[in-house]
């Protein structure tokens, strides 16, 4: 696109100036509405949501219209992140060969990025707050549009600076939050059964303690100014612009840095790490451990705690564990909190079956050094236990103190044999299954070298081992509990010597395959599916569809309908085995386990099967 404007007057040119990447941005949105109908669904979801909200607004809770409006422009800020929305925004590393100053460029990027359908359907959706204080007259309806705007604003400025801090940062801060954020997104979903009764509450009138706590939020400032003091709305709604104000402050900041340095803040400079014959690596371990194991197990360490991908896994696993272990207690269920360690454990296990593909070509020196294959296994399972040990021992230490009335003794048992599940057998499941990452050396978020398969393989591996302890949980007498955490710990021993076998025998026998397919520079095209039912591509791809809904429905029968019954004695009204009772109720809660056993290898092997793009 030109940029004659920029040759313009100061004065004359300004407008124009900020208008450049405005075009840009309505330009990249036209084409990309024409190619992919996918940012057009997401809309009309979109629009049924605002209008859902703003139905709402007409006889609903302030308090808790206020909230909604809030989760509405945090999940602004948040989504983009999520499912990578930033590809098609104008950022400004694209100015930086233009003469443009900070604040034009940073009011044309702004007015770039209020361009697209997320800031008009949030529009729509920020209306409900005037159409809510419509009851308290015409005053109240101007004073709430303005808090809409406002709110509208801090969504957008709050995007454009977390789509450049953390989107496009390969940084272990934009690592973690984006960690955060996809585990928080993903415990909450997996805990809608609890999450749901008390979201029923709050939709009615919410309680007092949300009413004390919406008086700190944000959101529920606009209504508040209508329907408080007079005093008490001018303060704050002058804080809410004071906010707004802040925030376009730090994006003028953030626009000037990456214009001048090409980057949103300085990187710190980074050391070598040690050689293998380093003392720093040797730092902490046993002398009978070999020196190449330790010094892999250090170099893992430290990749850990500096690589972002990883970083961003744990945090998502421990996030994710948490959640689904805590949020029950919003339904006043504490059954699962001693189990918060293990279900992080297991998380970190599934998260970590692609690591293989981060390495890109380093994967040669333990290729070409001598016993390189067996201190390379080792010494990731080792490093991975060091890691996720204290994690998982914490959070089930903390689950047992919150709910005391709970028997950890089956979580605590577990524990052990999901720590050794998960340290060995990913590293044998990243190298069966390699899935290479553009450009090792620079990673972002949307890097994801694990798939479907890997991560049930590795979730499957924790489940096995954790049933010995299970079923003498479920069927066992009573006097085999004390034998419970031997019972773990033998389990646990014997899925790492599994493990570490099985990755031993893959790398040693098909090094130069790995390290072959670990330096691939561009994956094989994914499979492409229709947003909108294809009777050609479901006969074309019958083995891919198929495959798609055994992996989603066969979780059902496994975790709601055999191990919830079985494991926890939870038997709510849709669950089959609820309405029976003693053997017939065990039976039941096997048979579904089994189904649903059966449904995810058939998934597996349909996956495995499906056509390939190109047809590779």
């Amino acid at each position: 696109m030109s940029v004659e404007p920029f040759a313009s007057g100061p004065r004359a040119g300004t407008l124009a100036v900020i208008a450049v990447p405005a075009r840009m941005r309505a330009t990249m949105l036209r084409r990309s509405l024409r190619e992919h109908p996918g940012p057009a669904v997401a809309g009309l979801v979109g629009l049924l949501a605002a209008g859902w909200l703003i139905r709402y607004a007409l006889h609903g809770d302030q308090h808790t219209l206020g909230l909604l409006a809030g989760a509405w422009v945090l999940g602004w800020i948040v989504l983009p992140l999520l499912l990578g929305g930033g590809r098609g925004q104008v950022r400004p590393a694209h100015l930086r060969l233009e003469p443009i100053g900070g604040v034009p460029a940073a009011m044309g990027l702004l007015a770039a990025s209020a361009i697209g359908i997320g800031p008009a359907v949030s529009l729509v959706a920020l209306a409900a707050l005037p159409v809510h204080a419509a009851r308290y007259g015409a005053v109240a309806v101007l004073v709430t549009a303005c808090g809409a705007v406002l709110l509208w604003l801090l969504g957008l400025i709050g995007s454009a600076i977390a789509l450049e801090v953390v989107g496009h940062a390969g940084g272990p801060t934009g690592a973690l939050l984006t960690g955060i954020f996809t585990g928080t997104a993903m415990g909450v979903a997996g805990s809608l059964w609890a999450v749901f009764p008390w979201v029923s509450v709050l939709l009615v009138a919410a309680p007092q303690e949300v009413v004390r706590g919406m008086a700190y939020v944000p959101s529920g400032w606009p209504i508040t100014a209508v329907t408080g003091p007079t005093g008490q709305g001018v303060r704050v709604m002058a804080t809410l612009v004071g906010i707004v104000v802040l925030c376009a402050a730090a994006y003028l900041m953030l626009v000037r840095r990456v214009i001048t340095t090409g980057v949103p803040f300085r990187p710190r400079g980074t050391t070598a790490a040690s050689p293998p014959g380093d003392g720093r690596s040797q730092r902490g371990w046993r002398e009978w451990m070999p020196a190449a194991t330790r010094a892999v197990a250090g170099r893992e360490l430290r990749a850990w705690t500096r690589h972002p991908l990883r970083l961003q896994y744990l945090a998502f696993a421990v996030v994710y564990g948490a959640l689904l272990a805590g949020l029950p207690l919003l339904s006043d269920v504490d059954l699962l909190l001693p189990w918060a360690g293990p279900l992080a454990v297991l998380g970190a296990a599934a998260m970590s079956a692609g690591l293989v593909g981060l390495d890109g070509t380093a994967l040669w020196l333990p290729l070409t050094s001598p016993g390189g294959e067996r201190a390379e296994v080792r010494g990731r399972a080792l490093a991975w236990l060091v890691l996720v040990t204290p994690i998982g021992v914490l959070l089930a230490i903390a689950g047992v103190l919150l709910a005391p009335d709970v028997d950890p003794l089956a979580a605590l048992s577990t524990l052990p044999a999901l720590l050794g599940a998960g340290a060995a057998v990913p590293v044998w499941v990243s190298l069966l299954r390699v899935r290479p990452v553009a450009d090792p050396r620079h990673p972002t978020s949307a890097d994801n070298p694990t798939d479907i398969v890997s991560v049930l393989v590795a979730t499957a591996a924790g489940l096995l081992a954790a049933a010995p302890v299970l079923a003498l949980v479920i069927w066992g007498p009573s006097e085999v509990a004390p034998l419970l955490p031997l019972v773990g710990l033998f389990s646990g021993a014997a899925a790492w010597r599994g493990g570490i076998w099985l990755a031993d025998e893959r790398l040693t026998r098909r090094g130069p395959d790995v390290l072959a397919a670990a330096g691939q520079r561009s994956r094989p095209p994914d499979t492409v599916l229709p947003l909108t039912w294809d009777a050609q591509w479901y006969r074309e791809n019958k083995s891919t569809a198929w495959a798609l809904g055994l992996l989603t429905a066969g979780w059902i029968p496994v975790i709601p309908q055999g191990v919830m019954p079985l494991a926890f004695g939870i038997d709510s009204g849709w669950i089959v085995a609820g309405h029976l009772s003693g053997s017939a109720h065990t039976a039941v809660g096997l048979a579904m386990v089994g189904l649903g056993v059966v449904m995810l290898l058939a998934g597996l092997v349909l996956w495995d099967r499906r056509p390939q793009p190109g047809g590779s």
